[in-house]
């Protein structure tokens, strides 16, 4: 497998929890089902599936129709975005920035609610940045090290 295509795969999960802010919401056997989608009630289930279509879409310049449509038949968000001439890597620079200002929020509003200190914050996205790109160094993890994120 091309170590592009390779990067590509390893966003998708992070997209799943960075975009969506949970682990598994893309139930289905959509992009990115997990465990965590058996425990939500059906309203959920169609949010969080209604925000993870407007995200892609909204990523990949596309309408949710045409996520919709892609998904439905077992195109990944990697196939789509070839078939619309966006690039593997281009597509993961735009992931990778999705991600980072997805981090950037949910630490900002755990500093806002005093679960953690701006220090404590800016710590964790030091370790975040510094990170490898692409996966490596994830050990299997859907998440970069520690708890979360």
């Amino acid at each position: 497998m091309k170590k592009h295509t390779l990067l590509a795969y390893a966003a998708l999960p992070i997209m799943g929890l960075g975009l969506l802010g949970v682990a598994g919401t893309a139930s289905a056997g959509g992009f990115g089902s997990g465990m965590m989608s058996a425990r939500l009630v059906p309203d959920e289930v169609a949010q969080r599936h209604q925000e993870m279509f407007q995200k892609q879409a909204d990523l990949l310049g596309v309408s949710v129709d045409e996520v919709k449509t892609a998904w439905a038949s077992g195109k990944s968000m990697q196939t789509l975005a070839k078939e619309k001439g966006i690039s593997e890597v281009t597509l993961t620079v735009k992931l990778e920035a999705e991600r980072k200002a997805t981090i950037s929020a949910q630490l900002k509003t755990l500093v806002l609610k005093g679960i953690i200190t701006q220090g404590q914050a800016d710590g964790r996205m030091k370790f975040v940045e510094s990170l490898p790109k692409g996966g490596k160094g994830m050990h299997g993890r859907h998440h970069h090290g520690g708890f979360g994120f």
